[in-house]
């Protein structure tokens, strides 16, 4: 009790010595200290950032998933109290829907800190997807099988730069979702799907929105993680390594190449599976005509932005998609060829709208994305 009774004449001396204080203290001073720090907070919310704030919104036409449109709104900022080599960040929202009652709502935040040494990126969304599975691509345009995919998605990955240039660190996607289709029986309840993995990144790029010059290569493995509740069993291994050469020295003409593999071990539930046109890998594709568990292609484009907003692009590229790694002499073969034209939409970070036209095995897509394919 005597503990109590100190601790409340203790306090109430303190505030008594505060009013006190301000009291005497000159009411000059006092209006110079408010003043001062609605200045000072006026400059974190006015100044601090450089910044640039857009709502890009982007018919989809897809004869797999449906037609609709999406809605992106985007942040792209620089807090100017960073190191002037800190890449910026950006905070990117995703609302889509569709005329086959498909729709996805997500947010994706990806951050930069201290010099680059850290680099954060996460997604989370929700999202309800029909789209038709062909399960041959040389069979007829009516002969698919109808998927139903729709629950929570998640992933996180959080990099460390070791050395120059070099980044490692833990990678995870949580998935919450429930899958219905003719072909797959004993799955009409939402799913956990906790997959981690570890992901190491070699980024030389003097730009990460529209590079002139440097390397891009990275190296995951993801597992699912086991349980007797599953359904499925897998190990995933993704690897890629892009290239950007300046052909001139403003910069205005690159050449960028990527060499892309993904391969898939054990059974794969399909939205596990590599397909062409996602990503983009390999445009001219409808993402979900393709599908197999693994993928290797490679693709060059020349970029060449011929006024200060606007620019073109001429691509093509080539692709072998098969089962298992063993299986690879079974592979189909998946050419791509196409053009666009981009609008410099953020010209102080360099990103570009981009509007492709391309063309594949039996196939043709076109497609509006915010920034470069790679």
């Amino acid at each position: 009790m005597c503990y109590h009774y100190i601790k409340r004449i203790n306090t109430t001396t303190v505030i008594s010595c505060f009013i006190v204080l301000f009291w005497l203290m000159p009411k000059a001073t006092i209006a110079q200290s408010i003043k001062k720090t609605i200045n000072t907070i006026d400059s974190i919310v006015n100044t601090s950032l450089k910044r640039d704030i857009g709502v890009i919104p982007a018919p989809v036409f897809n004869s797999t998933y449906g037609n609709g449109i999406a809605v992106v709104p985007m942040a792209i900022y620089n807090h100017k109290k960073f190191s002037p080599e800190t890449h910026p960040s950006t905070s990117q929202g995703i609302l889509y829907t569709n005329f086959a009652n498909s729709y996805i709502a997500g947010a994706k935040q990806t951050t930069y800190l201290n010099h680059n040494y850290f680099w954060l990126d996460a997604y989370v969304g929700y999202a309800s997807i029909r789209y038709r599975f062909y399960d041959h691509p040389d069979v007829p345009k009516n002969d698919y099988t109808e998927i139903q995919y729709k629950g929570f998605v998640s992933n996180i990955m959080a990099l460390v730069m070791v050395s120059k240039y070099f980044y490692v660190g833990p990678i995870f996607s949580s998935s919450h979702l429930l899958s219905k289709s003719d072909l797959l029986t004993g799955q009409d309840e939402f799913e956990w799907y906790h997959i981690p993995g570890i992901k190491f990144s070699y980024d030389s790029r003097d730009d990460i929105f529209y590079p002139i010059h440097g390397w891009l290569g990275e190296l995951s493995y993801t597992k699912l993680f086991d349980t007797k509740l599953y359904n499925y069993h897998f190990d995933k291994i993704k690897a890629s390594i892009s290239n950007y050469y300046s052909i001139n020295h403003n910069g205005s003409k690159v050449l960028a190449s990527k060499l892309y593999t993904q391969l898939g071990y054990g059974n794969l539930p399909i939205h596990e599976m590599a397909s062409p046109g996602a990503s983009p890998i390999l445009r001219g594709y409808i993402p979900g005509n393709y599908i197999n568990s693994s993928l290797i292609s490679m693709q060059a484009e020349y970029r060449w932005m011929f006024a200060q907003r606007w620019g073109c692009v001429g691509f093509g590229g080539y692709g072998w998609l098969f089962d298992q790694p063993s299986e690879i002499k079974h592979h189909i073969g998946l050419p791509s060829v196409g053009a666009g034209m981009r609008y410099r939409i953020f010209p102080d970070f360099k990103i570009n709208m981009a509007f492709d036209v391309a063309f594949g095995r039996n196939s043709w897509n076109w497609s509006f994305r915010l920034s470069e394919s790679f």
